[in-house]
Formats: C-alpha cells, sequence, structure tokens
C-alpha cells in the first residue's frame, strides 16, 4: 500500500470511528471517539509499552509524531484515557 492509499484508509477510518457511540458521562469528555479508535490502531505499529510516552519521545526528538503525521490523531488521549 502506498502513502495515499494509507492516508485514505486512516481517513475512512477516521469517519467510522467519529461516528461511533460516546457513552461518557460528566466532565471527562476530551478526546473525540475519532482520536480513541485511532490510537487504538496506532498502538499496534509501535513496541513501546506507552503509546502516550512513545509518542511524547518522538515529538521531543524529531518535532513531530506518528499519531499526528501518520494515524491523523489530532489530541492523543493521555494514558488513563487508552
Amino acid at each position: 500500500m502506498n502513502a495515499r492509499g494509507f492516508d485514505r484508509l486512516i481517513g475512512c477510518f477516521r469517519t467510522v470511528a467519529a461516528g461511533l457511540p460516546d457513552r461518557r458521562t460528566g466532565d471527562n469528555c476530551f478526546f473525540e471517539m475519532a482520536d480513541f479508535a485511532l490510537s487504538a490502531f496506532a498502538v499496534f505499529f509501535t513496541q513501546c509499552p506507552s503509546f502516550l510516552s512513545f509518542q511524547r519521545i518522538m515529538e521531543q526528538a524529531r518535532g513531530r509524531n506518528n499519531a499526528r503525521s501518520l494515524f491523523q490523531v489530532e489530541r492523543i488521549p493521555t494514558d488513563n484515557h487508552t
């Protein structure tokens, strides 16, 4: 699969994930459902026990991270949200 095909796949995945039911209540609704689903999907492409930690390290070292650049995650959920 080329980069353009991957981007289309992620775009379709984002659209479907955005339609997932959101059963959260209270004030714990900071992250979009699409970001949860895409973050969970992206975890399979990393081999780090903490997805968030891996993305933060990458952001510090390279000025960007895979969650945003490859998987179009707008806001990375914190560890206790994933």
